[in-house]
């Protein structure tokens, strides 16, 4: 049977549709077979069974919206911290030139708001900024880690202590931004510069790199070019009004990693004004509801071998 014979017969005198009225119809049948557009929208707190409370919520949803930067090395932080860590350089390099040592000593107030837990912590870094050896005890509520304490100090010197190369010193780190940042980005592909346990992106292993140098004994001009580099980091935001393990207020310079799933987010808290290393805050997603810890910086200096105290 032929169907087109059958509708010329049916309308003989009917016309042949013109060139626009098919251009219409071709049209409208494009139109119709488009796919319509997916309408998008947040799970409902309720359902996502991860967080309890608004607060929770909001905190964790501020982490994962964090994680969405460029892709590793391209881009830069926002705006915000532009202009921080601008202001943070600039003062950096007016500072008077300091000692530095074959290694940096620190001391640290970690603490876990929400649970009984404060620990001192000391640590001996190289001068690249990976961790040759550390310490640390329990602290009382009040306490101020003092290191003479024998309760709390038991250090361990780590593997390779006795590295010497080139790339484990930071007066061989370039002052430039650009050529530091460059090297910075190396190192991280390479493994220089980390510790054992250091592992991820290299946005993020040169993130807490620099944070590691920023708490050390360096020359300013290396110090200035550091918080120049942080600027260059993608995904790196400032977050005024933060505060440390003991309490004082600061700047955080802050970006965020991990998957939807377990996402973390790290910073690193100054000094308002004269952008002086405060300490650290650290949220994780633990799936049952965020973990919090901060620290506080309360000693650093330059010493001439691991375990030795200024």
């Amino acid at each position: 049977m032929d169907e087109m014979a059958m509708l010329r017969e049916a309308g003989p005198d009917v016309p042949p549709p013109t060139d626009a009225a098919l251009r219409t119809g071709r049209d409208r049948l494009t139109a119709a077979a488009r796919p319509a557009r997916p309408r998008w929208r947040l799970p409902k707190p309720a359902a996502m069974g991860l967080l309890a409370g608004t607060a929770a919520l909001a905190a964790a949803v501020a982490i994962t919206v964090a994680q969405v930067v460029a892709p590793e090395g391209h881009g830069a932080g926002t705006i915000a911290a532009a202009e921080v860590l601008r202001d943070a350089a600039a003062t950096a390099r007016s500072a008077p030139p300091i000692r530095t040592g074959a290694y940096s000593y620190t001391r640290e107030l970690v603490v876990h708001p929400g649970v009984d837990d404060r620990q001192c912590k000391e640590t001996w870094l190289r001068r690249d900024g990976s961790v040759v050896a550390s310490g640390t005890g329990a602290e009382p509520p009040g306490g101020r880690c003092d290191p003479k304490d024998p309760a709390h100090w038991a250090p361990t010197l780590e593997p390779g202590h006795d590295d010497r190369r080139p790339h484990a010193d930071v007066r061989t780190l370039p002052t430039d931004p650009s050529a530091l940042r460059e090297r910075l980005y190396s190192d991280a592909a390479h493994g220089r510069g980390q510790n054992r346990d250091n592992t991820g992106p290299r946005d993020q292993l040169v993130f807490e790199r620099i944070g590691r140098l920023l708490r050390m004994t360096i020359p300013p001009e290396l110090r200035a070019a550091l918080f120049q580099t942080l600027a260059t980091i993608p995904g790196v935001d400032a977050v005024r009004g933060e505060k440390d393990a003991l309490g004082r207020p600061g700047i955080a310079l802050a970006r965020s990693f991990g998957d939807a799933a377990s996402p973390v987010r790290v910073e690193i808290i100054l000094a308002p004004g004269s952008y002086r290393y405060l300490g650290t805050k650290v949220v994780q997603d633990m799936g049952e509801g965020l973990q919090t810890d901060l620290t506080a910086l309360l000693a650093t200096a330059a010493v001439t071998e691991p375990f030795h105290r200024p």
